[in-house]
């Protein structure tokens, strides 16, 4: 009999992530757990810095120069 296969889940998308990080935050914040929602807002700002630093700048399009009026 084969042995069927499991492949792992696919990872988040970091703004999914995000999203259900600062909705977390939301509802401690509301439940009186301020510490903890500024810790789950604190994870969302490391997301988005590791971000910052794995992209890549885009190549600008050749824009026309402005022809010298003369």
């Amino acid at each position: 009999m084969p042995t069927p296969v499991t492949l792992p889940a696919p990872a988040p998308s970091p703004l999914m992530l995000c999203d259900r990080l600062i909705g977390l935050a939301q509802d401690a914040d509301r439940a009186g757990y301020a510490a903890t929602a500024d810790r789950l807002v604190g994870l969302v700002d490391q997301i988005f810095a590791e971000r910052d630093c794995q992209t890549v700048p885009r190549a600008r399009p050749n824009r026309p120069r402005p022809r010298d009026v003369g």
